[in-house]
């Protein structure tokens, strides 16, 4: 419901500092000559040039026009001029000067909330008569500019253009009389509006019969607020200082308790929205939308209607309570509306983005997640104290996260929430960055319980890229992982039974657990000669010893199907023999040949059969451990064969044949171990 002024009950009083931007109702004057009484402009560049001189005397505290045609200049009382008012009254006699006690102070202009009043004269020029609306609810424009919401009737069918803010303590609302208020300030001009059915015409039951328009801001002074005063600071002449917060946008639920603020009832609330998807007609004109039995009365068209802190609704129209029929009130669908708006969106209050992990002021690795919440839907801008602000997007649960940098120490930013055009206050927030802990390298090589044949001439491993490694023990040595992840430190070791290092590694003060490895150096296996290897003998050839080559100056022992050979020998100029006395078995023999060097040893193992002579029964050798592998540098493989007939049933004697590739196959392998160089290590626990 609007109020209609045909008569102001006094001058349209201006009570705001020029810095507020009246609008068209303060301007600036030229130079005053001393010439007959005439009447002082009070439209046009004139009118602006004037209002600007008046307002460069330090006495003079605003200037404007009133309904009369009068120009009004405001003074402080007592105040001395400089003269350029007296010659500006004298010349013109349409001048009244009003004078005040103190400086004006700030209206709170600069803060438009949803609620309070506005009005919207029928002619600019000779602002008489017009509206006096509410204000709905902020709002942004396709492009982002701020504006407000209010009903579409205020407009008179598109007849008004603009609107000026109204003091709050001016209005109903505030304490004020119903016809006369005064005007704080411009607020902006009407944009889209509509009243009934598309263009202003009496509309049917259908959606398109709204009762919407919006003012786009001119007056770049005030800032819209996504809230609704309670106007309970009315004689503050502030009504942001206590609001109800509105954060979404939403359809009326029926049966839920609803709220409403417009200038001459207030904020008024105590009922549930009662109708819902239904039609009224409001002044002669069809509205879709919802009714409640919330009190309004004429003035409050255009008002904020609210469940909690979703806007669902503005004012349209309704009927006072009368002896035992109640108030009702009827709210044209905000949804709806906004939908024929061509892209009007009511302003939000968006949550500030929160910090999860870690809390504010804790510690995070380097490079690990920085995570926090924000509305969903919602873009975080994330502004570093020193570097380039950058965005993050919140997933279906509002949730963001991104990496920490990988400078050490303390890191400042602020977060802030982006909703289309709605943004959060800004957050500021400060953890500290500090080293990914560091984990035990590892020994690639020699591998802990590794033996490592003949020498060992590096210790090698990966690590973190960067970081220093540290070899102690029986070799000692660093180096810096490099950009692979991969770190070496040179090794002379000889053959030893038991060797053992220990590694770490270590960046900016810290320093890793250890990584260990204990290993053997270990001569290479022997090459056994004979007996061939898968070979099947007469019992009349059963070896009475093993040859074969092996490393000078070793020691060499043998097992056969694990009972030791008695005796050891040594290899000279690279070959061996062994004698096996008795423990060569008729049946499956397992030859393990076993080559030492300073405690450090290797094995090699074969197997080969003897026959039993004929009507002697098989022995069979009880199962042996293994010893090791039979590989191993020289080692022949063949069979004997041959016949011949004897008397008592014995097989014939066969000799042991060996083949043109044995033979080459033993001495290439005796005169390569003869020229073996058997590497000893000097000091056990010496530096590299």
């Amino acid at each position: 419901m609007q109020y209609r002024s045909h008569r102001l009950g006094r001058p349209l009083a201006i009570v705001a500092a020029a810095s507020l931007g009246l609008g068209g109702l303060l301007a600036a004057p030229a130079a005053f000559a001393n010439t007959a009484a005439t009447p002082a402009p009070v439209s046009g560049d004139a009118y602006q040039e004037q209002a600007a001189a008046l307002l460069s005397d330090p006495a003079v505290q605003a200037v404007g026009r009133d309904a009369s045609g009068n120009v009004v200049v405001v003074k402080v009382a007592g105040s001395d001029s400089s003269g350029q008012l007296d010659a500006f009254d004298a010349r013109f006699d349409n001048v009244v000067v009003k004078s005040v006690s103190a400086p004006l102070t700030d209206y709170s202009t600069d803060d438009v909330v949803g609620g309070a009043g506005y009005f919207a004269p029928d002619d600019p020029e000779a602002p008489s008569t017009g509206a006096a609306c509410s204000i709905g609810f902020s709002a942004w424009s396709p492009s982002g500019k701020p504006a407000v919401l209010s009903a579409g009737h205020c407009t008179s069918d598109g007849a008004a253009s603009d609107t000026y803010l109204t003091l709050p303590s001016g209005d109903e609302a505030g304490g004020g009389a119903t016809t006369d208020f005064a005007i704080v300030g411009a607020l902006g001009t009407f944009g889209f509006s509509q009243y009934g059915g598309i263009g202003n015409t009496k509309g049917t039951n259908n959606k398109d019969s709204i009762d919407i328009a919006v003012i786009d801001l001119t007056n770049k002074d005030p800032t819209t607020l996504p809230e609704v005063t309670d106007w309970t600071t009315s004689e503050s002449e502030d009504l942001s200082k206590s609001t109800k917060t509105i954060t979404s946008v939403g359809t009326a639920e029926v049966g839920k308790a609803v709220a409403k603020s417009g200038r001459t009832t207030g904020y008024t609330d105590g009922a549930t929205v009662d109708v819902v998807d239904g039609w009224a007609n409001v002044g002669g004109r069809i509205v879709y939308g919802f009714g409640s039995a919330l009190v309004a009365d004429h003035g409050d068209s255009g008002g904020a209607v609210f469940q909690g802190t979703k806007a669902v609704g503005i004012l349209s129209g309704g009927s006072p309570a009368t002896g035992s029929e109640p108030a009702f009130m009827w709210a044209s669908d905000l949804p709806n509306d906004l939908a024929h708006t061509d892209g009007y969106t009511v302003k939000l209050a968006i949550s500030a983005p929160t910090l999860t992990a870690p809390a504010d002021g804790g510690n995070v690795e380097r490079g690990a997640g920085i995570s926090g919440t924000a509305p969903i839907s919602s873009t975080v801008i994330i502004t570093p104290k020193t570097g380039d602000a950058f965005t993050v997007d919140t997933d279906a649960n509002g949730a963001f996260s991104f990496p920490a940098p990988s400078d050490l120490g303390t890191y400042e930013f602020t977060a802030q929430a982006k909703s289309g055009f709605n943004t959060s206050s800004k957050k500021s927030f400060s953890v500290k960055v500090v080293p990914v802990p560091l984990k035990a390298p590892v020994i690639t090589s020699p591998a802990d319980g590794s033996s490592v044949v003949t020498s060992l001439t590096e210790v090698t491993g990966t690590g973190t890229p960067g970081t220093k490694i540290t070899v102690k023990g029986d070799v000692q040595g660093t180096d810096t992982v490099d950009g692979s992840g991969n770190w070496s430190v040179p090794a002379d070791l000889s053959y030893g039974t038991v060797y053992s290092i220990d590694v770490t590694q270590s960046a900016e003060g810290q320093t890793s657990p250890v990584a260990t490895s204990v290993f053997s150096v270990i001569p290479t296996q022997v090459g056994i000669i004979t007996p061939v290897a898968g070979s099947t003998l007469a019992n009349a050839d059963k070896p009475a010893s093993a040859t074969g080559a092996g490393i000078t100056g070793a020691t060499i022992s043998a097992t056969v199907n694990g009972v030791s050979v008695p005796g050891s020998t040594t290899v000279v100029d690279g070959k061996w023999s062994i004698v096996l006395g008795d423990t060569v078995v008729v049946g499956a023999n397992d030859l393990v040949v076993r080559q030492s060097i300073d405690g450090a040893s290797s094995e090699a193992r074969i197997t080969f059969t003897v026959q039993a002579a004929a009507g002697t029964p098989t022995a069979t050798p009880a199962p042996t451990p293994g010893n090791g592998g039979s590989s191993g540098g020289g080692n022949g493989s063949g069979s004997g064969s041959g016949s011949g007939s004897g008397t008592g049933g014995g097989l014939a004697h066969t000799g042991l044949e060996v083949t043109g590739i044995s033979v080459l196959a033993a001495i290439m392998l005796a005169l390569g171990s003869a020229f073996l160089v058997t590497r000893r290590r000097s000091s056990r626990n010496s530096a590299l």
